[in-house]
């Protein structure tokens, strides 16, 4: 049924923090032209809970262990995951007292070849998409444009369904779980075509910024009665209302948005 997706879809992105082994803010500003052509501009932040989380496993810190995943050797090695034709530009590192992390620029030469996930790349060795959540299915997109015409972007968000969902409900010693482990945690995900936008199938849009995923995970779960609201919506349009009302949280739950723009000269 339709409206099960959006409870799936939710605890798929709780179950991302969860596996992080550490909580993690990750951002994707994805810059694109008429041609094809743009930049993916990253945010990954690691909390400093989350820094802990990941020393007291030994997954990180270790004197000749590489897999520091904010090291600007692990964020370059990423571009080859992108997909084809992606390069690493440059990144900048962040040191704070809420994390460490770096903000990070790609270029990309066709988006159509373009592959991003949700979630970051693994952290010291943990996957923090999870095992069995996506199947290695990750955003794609799909740009075209007629001779004289406007640029059309197609994007596939694919919503796994969780090991184990059913429309069975989350209980509140699960809630609580989720509350501790994923504290500060958040996704965000926009689309920012160059030219002028015409229209985008996405109800986010601020100026030319169209947004896919914007998920707070301490917002989303402020409210104990959330999840098991989602769970008993009958329909598609009453999970989206219920996510209306939640602030902080933006998730499209259609399965591809299309962005249409007249791209600059």
């Amino acid at each position: 049924m339709l409206f099960l997706r959006s409870a799936q879809s939710l605890g798929f992105f709780l179950t991302i923090a969860l596996t992080s082994g550490g909580c993690f803010q990750f951002s994707s500003v994805l810059t694109v032209k008429g041609d094809g052509t743009g930049t993916i501009q990253q945010r990954l932040l690691l909390t400093s809970a989350g820094l802990a989380q990941l020393q007291a496993f030994g997954l990180m810190g270790r004197r000749g262990n590489n897999s520091d995943p904010v090291s600007e050797e692990q964020v370059r090695a990423a571009a080859a995951g992108l997909g084809e034709g992606v390069t690493y530009v440059s990144s900048t590192p962040i040191d704070t007292s809420e994390g460490r992390g770096r903000d990070i620029v790609y270029a990309f030469t066709d988006i159509n070849q373009l592959r991003l996930a949700e979630a970051p790349p693994g952290a010291g060795g943990v996957n923090i998409r999870g095992q069995g959540l996506t199947g290695g299915q990750q955003i794609s997109f799909n740009l075209t444009r007629p001779p004289g015409g406007n640029a059309v972007l197609r994007i596939n968000i694919p919503r796994p369904s969780m090991p184990g969902s059913g429309g069975g409900e989350f209980s509140s010693g699960q809630i609580a779980m989720f509350k501790q482990m994923v504290a500060g945690a958040r996704l965000a995900i926009v689309v920012n075509p160059v030219g002028t936008l015409v229209r985008a199938s996405s109800p986010y849009v601020d100026g030319q910024r169209v947004t896919l995923i914007d998920l707070n995970v301490d917002e989303l779960l402020r409210d104990d009665t959330l999840l098991p609201r989602l769970q008993a919506a009958r329909t598609q349009d009453e999970a989206k209302q219920i996510l209306a009302g939640v602030p902080g949280v933006k998730v499209n739950l259609d399965p591809e948005i299309t962005v249409e723009f007249t791209p600059s000269p």
